[in-house]
C-alpha cells in the first residue's frame, strides 16, 4: 500500500514500502510489539505472553536469550582484551520527533541511549549511533523547520553520521519557516541542515553530474572516521540506486546515483588504508524480514532485497556490519558473513548491533538484536503504556525520557508556533471543503483560482482534487491562519505554466475523466462539459461565459509541477527554471489574503465548473 508523506509532492512516495505486510517483535527486556512495517506504524497494544505464530513472534524465552548473550559476550571482550562497540541504527523517521501514544519519540530514545551507554562504559566499550535516512520530511514541526528541529534533537543525541535518503531533497530551497533563503538553490535547505547539524551527512553515491564525482557540500562527503572507545571506525553513507526517482524532480536536476557495490567497495579500502578498525556500511537501501529469532535464517526475508544483494557483492572481511533503511521494515540478519540491521520507520524502534574489536584482529564477533520498540513504560503484562505504569526498563534500569533532547527541540518548536498563528487576513464564514469522492469541490476550486491569480498572464489554471492532488483536510471557519492553510497542503509543489492549444487542453482534461473515480482535477478559468455515454468520454471546453474555446487556440495553462511533469505534449519552461517559480501554498495563502473580508464554501462552488451535458449523470 503506498505511503503517503506531509511535504513533497504525494505521488513520489509510492515507492518506499515493503513487498507485504511485516509484523515482529519489537524489543528484548520482555517487551513484545507489533508492526505493520508498509505504514510504519508501532500498534499500541504488545504481546504478553510467548508464542510462536505463522507471521514471525519471537518468543519471549529466545528473547531473554538474546539479551542474556549480548550480557555474556561483552563480560567476554573485557576478559580477553577485546571491546563492545554497540551499533544503534534508526531510520526512516520522517520527523516524527514526538511520542504517539506511548510509543516513540526522540527523547524517549535519548533514554534507551543513556542506559546503553552507561552499560558500555561500565565495561569499557563504546556506543555508534548511525541515521539510515529519510529523516526531516514528513512531521508538521519538522516540515516547517525544514529539519531544523530534528537536527537539533540528533545533535542533543550525540549522533555520529547520517546517510542522505531521497526525501531529504523534499524541501528544495530554503524558503519556509526557517529562514528567507536562496530561492534558485534547489538544496538550499539540505545543505542547512547539514551545515547545522554536529555530525556528518554521508552520500558517497550522489553524484554532481558536472564534476562527475560525488556532492561536495559542506558537511556533507562520501564517508566519515570516527573514534570510539579508542576504535576507528569508518564509515561509508550511500543511497538507494533509484532514490532520486523517488522525490521532487526539480529539486535533483544534475544529479545522478552511482550504483551501491563499487562505491562501496572503493570506499571502504581507502577507510581500511587510512587505518580503520571496523567499517561500517550506512545505507538508505534495506530490506524486509519477518522473524528475528535466528540471524542466520533468512527464510523469512525478502531475498532479492537490495541491501542483500549489496553484501554478496562485497568482498569477505572489507564491511564489518550495515544498517540498513528506506523500505519502512525490518532486518535483524547476517548476509554472507556481513550483520544488517533495520529498524521499522517514523521512530517506532531503534536497530542494535554488538562487535566485538580486538586490537590486530579486527572484529571477532558480532551479536545481533531484534529491533527495540520505544516504549514510554511497561504494565505489568508486558503491555506498552502512554502511562501510569512502571517505566520500560533497557538494558537492566529503567528508561526516562532525556530532558536535553526536549531543550533542544524547544526553540524550534517556539518558532514554528508563531509561524503557523500567523493571520491570512480572511475569515471563513462555513468550512471550505474537499469532496471525498474525488469530484470537484469549493476547496480545489479554490487552490485553482490561487493558481491562475499566481500567473497573470495564464488563461486557465489545472489545479488538485481532494483525492488525486493531496488536499490532506479541510479549512475550517474561523479567521484563517498560515498553520491551517498549510495543514491543507503541505507540499512543496510550484506554480508553473504549459503552452498547449485548446485541442490539447481538452485531451488532457479528457483523460482526467476516468471511471475508476480517481478523482477530477480542480480547474479555473474555464468550464468542462462531459457525456460519459459513449465507450470514451465525449469533452467540451468553453470560457466560464459559455463561448466556445478554439481547439486550435494556443493557451498558457497554469499548473502544479507535478502535473506539468506528466503531459507529454505542449511546451513546458525547463524544470531547472521552476526553483525561481512560487510554492502552490503560498500563491493560496496570498490569493486568500489579497481577497480578504470573509468567504463562503459555496462562493466556490457555485457555478460548478464540471458538468454532464446532454442529460448524462456520470459527474454527479
Amino acid at each position: 500500500m503506498p505511503t503517503l508523506s506531509s511535504h513533497g509532492h504525494y505521488a513520489v512516495l509510492q515507492h518506499d514500502t515493503p513487498r507485504g505486510a511485516v509484523r515482529a517483535p519489537l524489543g528484548t527486556d520482555a517487551i513484545r510489539g507489533c508492526v505493520d512495517a508498509r505504514r510504519g506504524m508501532l500498534n499500541a497494544k504488545l504481546m504478553s505472553a510467548p508464542r510462536v505464530s505463522p507471521i514471525g513472534w519471537v518468543p519471549l524465552a529466545a528473547a531473554a536469550v538474546l539479551v542474556a548473550g549480548a550480557v555474556s559476550a561483552s563480560q567476554r571482550a573485557g576478559a580477553t582484551g577485546g571491546v563492545t562497540l554497540s551499533i544503534v541504527g534508526t531510520t526512516d523517521l520522517h520527523g516524527r520527533a514526538f511520542p504517539r501514544a506511548g510509543l516513540g519519540g526522540l527523547a524517549q530514545l535519548g533514554g534507551y541511549l543513556r542506559n546503553l551507554r552507561a552499560a558500555r562504559a561500565a565495561d569499557g566499550g563504546g556506543v555508534l549511533l548511525l541515521d539510515a535516512g529519510d529523516t526531516f520530511q514528513g512531521g508538521i514541526e519538522s516540515n516547517l523547520s525544514e529539519g531544523g528541529l530534528v537536527v537539533d534533537a540528533y545533535n542533543a543525541l550525540g549522533y555520529d553520521a547520517l546517510a542522505v535518503g531521497n526525501h531529504e531533497f523534499e524541501y528544495g530551497a530554503l524558503d519556509t519557516a526557517s529562514s528567507d533563503g536562496d530561492p534558485f538553490d534547489m538544496r538550499g535547505a539540505l545543505k542547512a541542515a547539514a551545515a547545522r547539524a554536529r555530525f556528518p551527512f554521508l552520500a558517497a553515491n550522489v553524484i554532481d553530474e558536472a564534476t562527475g564525482n560525488p556532492v561536495a557540500w559542506p558537511n556533507v562527503r562520501p564517508s566519515t572516521m570516527v573514534d570510539a572507545a579508542g576504535l576507528r571506525v569508518g564509515i561509508v553513507g550511500v543511497m538507494t540506486y533509484g532514490g532520486l526517482r523517488n522525490t521532487l524532480a526539480a529539486n535533483v536536476q544534475g544529479l545522478a546515483t552511482a550504483a551501491l557495490a563499487p562505491t562501496v567497495e572503493a570506499e571502504a579500502r581507502q577507510l581500511r588504508q587510512r587505518g580503520a578498525d571496523v567499517v561500517v556500511v550506512l545505507a538508505h537501501a534495506g530490506g524486509w524480514c519477518e522473524r528475528f529469532d535466528d540471524p542466520a535464517d533468512l527464510s523469512s526475508c525478502g531475498d532479492d532485497a537490495e541491501i542483500f544483494r549489496l553484501a554478496r557483492q562485497l568482498p569477505p572481511r572489507l564491511v564489518d556490519a550495515i544498517v540498513a533503511g528506506h523500505t519502512h521494515a525490518a532486518v535483524a540478519h547476517v548476509v554472507a558473513g556481513i550483520p544488517i540491521i533495520q529498524a521499522y520507520a517514523r521512530g517506532a524502534a531503534f536497530a542494535r548491533l554488538d562487535l566485538t574489536v580486538e586490537p590486530g584482529a579486527g572484529v571477532v564477533s558480532s551479536r545481533v538484536f531484534a529491533p527495540q520498540g520505544l516504549c514510554a513504560a511497561v504494565d505489568p503484562g508486558g503491555d506498552c503504556q502512554a502511562g501510569g505504569a512502571p517505566p520500560a526498563p533497557y538494558e537492566s534500569a529503567p528508561v526516562e525520557p532525556d530532558a536535553s533532547v526536549v531543550a533542544a527541540m524547544r526553540p524550534e518548536l517556539e518558532r514554528v508556533r508563531r509561524w503557523r498563528e500567523a493571520p491570512l487576513g480572511i475569515a471563513l464564514e462555513t468550512p471550505v471543503t474537499r469532496n471525498r469522492d474525488g469530484l470537484e469541490s469549493p476547496l480545489g476550486n479554490l487552490f485553482a483560482d490561487a493558481i491562475l491569480a499566481a500567473v497573470p498572464e495564464a488563461d486557465v489554471a489545472i489545479g488538485m482534487g481532494a483525492r488525486r492532488g493531496g488536499l490532506r483536510t479541510d479549512l475550517p471557519a474561523g479567521a484563517l491562519t498560515r498553520g491551517s492553510l498549510y495543514d491543507v497542503f503541505a507540499f512543496d509543489n510550484r506554480v508553473v505554466t504549459l503552452v498547449l492549444t485548446g485541442a490539447q487542453l481538452r485531451q488532457v482534461l479528457a483523460a482526467q475523466v476516468v471511471r475508476g473515480r480517481r478523482g477530477l482535477p480542480s480547474v479555473s478559468g474555464l468550464r468542462v462539459r462531459v457525456n460519459c455515454q459513449g465507450e470514451s468520454p465525449e469533452v467540451e471546453i468553453v470560457r466560464p461565459s459559455g463561448d466556445p474555446i478554439d481547439l486550435a487556440e494556443s493557451l498558457i495553462v497554469a499548473t502544479t509541477d507535478f502535473f506539468a511533469a506528466r503531459v507529454s505534449f505542449g511546451s513546458a519552461a525547463p524544470q531547472t527554471a521552476w526553483a525561481s517559480a512560487p510554492l502552490v501554498r503560498d500563491a493560496a495563502a496570498g490569493w486568500l489574503t489579497a481577497r480578504g473580508g470573509r468567504l463562503r464554501g459555496a462562493d466556490l462552488a457555485n457555478p460548478p465548473r464540471w458538468e454532464p451535458f446532454d442529460g448524462d449523470a456520470c459527474l454527479d
